[in-house]
């Protein structure tokens, strides 16, 4: 018989109390881990394919080489060049030598496109060397209006819109879950992680992207163990080339898109990043073809509140395409009953140079 049996049965539940916790630490220990040699795997792919795109050779364009060669003996320019098509099929033109500086000016570089029947822009410039390259066809005017929820010091969502050098229009829309200072904090980071991604250029296919937006969940779901902290993504590419476009998405809200008299709405159905660092974590990947007059217009949730989003639909219908800025703005101060969320909105237009 126990003397002290309440003390013994205290004693007792304390050391399995703490066996639990050990266990339950122990557990998370390990997803912590593998979490990160799965962060590590997913860099490692990037890396490896950034090294395969840094090592592709340029195939020569004969026939427009020579072309060149005589436009710049019209203009009395002595120097070597060449013109090549990259890995993706684009036209790049290198001219070195004495007086190379003068296809620097926009009527030369004009004049240039004409004669060799391609569009260019200026690269890469320096003393006695020139670099040009094919310009996009097409081109995109974004505008976007923000609001903070009511009572809020600063908006939980956060977003960019940049263009790379390779001609690929990027949008981005994070919603940090929340409102302040702490879902600033996670879409603030979740912008920067992918932006740097993107302008790296590691995701010229699109499961290479896929591979970037797995690493930022995880590295989020690492972030939050304590905070739970987490947030939205919805991410638009564009290729100015062709008008070839994806869409990602970790449980953003939906995504309308404008083509003449109709409009589409996409959703996903993945889960915000951060809430899930496992291996089978992806994000809605939806393929796109836009073309000049198309708009495309990305809300965060705190647009379209508790009701349909037909008044939505119907304001994009209206839309003239002249400022996107302004439907925009229009979005965020008329937005129906409901509504009490941060607020943004950016659209996106296509047209043709």
């Amino acid at each position: 018989r126990f003397i002290h049996f309440p003390g013994l049965l205290a004693a007792v539940n304390e050391e399995l109390t703490a066996l639990f916790y050990r266990r339950q630490y122990n557990a998370r220990i390990r997803e912590s881990r593998a979490a990160v040699c799965r962060q590590y795997a997913e860099m490692s792919s990037l890396l490896e394919r950034a090294a395969v795109e840094l090592g592709e050779e340029l195939a020569p364009e004969p026939m427009l080489e020579r072309r060149l060669r005589q436009h710049l003996a019209g203009l009395g320019v002595e120097a070597g060049c060449g013109a090549f098509r990259d890995g993706r099929g684009r036209l790049r033109v290198e001219i070195s030598g004495k007086n190379s500086q003068v296809l620097e000016q926009t009527e030369e570089v004009d004049k240039l496109s004409q004669a060799l029947g391609v569009l260019l822009r200026p690269d890469e410039t320096e003393p006695g060397r020139v670099s040009l390259v094919q310009l996009e066809p097409l081109v995109a005017v974004a505008g976007v209006a923000a609001r903070k929820k009511s009572g809020e010091t600063v908006s939980g969502d956060a977003g960019t819109c940049f263009k790379r050098q390779d001609g690929t229009l990027c949008v981005l829309l994070c919603d940090g879950m929340g409102s302040g200072p702490e879902a600033n904090r996670e879409s603030a980071l979740a912008v920067r992680l992918l932006e740097q991604f993107l302008q790296a250029g590691v995701e010229t296919e699109h499961a290479l992207l896929t591979r970037a937006l797995t690493t930022l969940s995880s590295a989020l779901a690492l972030r939050g163990e304590e905070t739970g902290g987490f947030t939205t993504v919805d991410l638009l590419q564009v290729d100015l080339f062709n008008g070839e476009s994806v869409l990602y998405k970790f449980g953003a809200a939906p995504t309308y898109i404008r083509k003449g008299s109709q409009v589409r709405r996409l959703t996903g159905t993945s889960l915000p990043a951060g809430l899930d660092s496992g291996e089978q974590v992806r994000p809605d990947k939806t393929l796109l073809k836009l073309e000049p007059g198309d708009c495309v217009l990305m809300v965060s949730d705190g647009i379209v509140g508790t009701q349909d989003d037909q008044w939505l639909r119907g304001r994009l219908l209206q839309f003239d395409g002249q400022s996107p800025k302004e439907l925009a703005a229009s979005l965020i101060t008329q937005t129906p009953e409901g509504a009490t969320d941060d607020r943004t909105a950016l659209a996106v237009k296509i047209g043709k140079r």
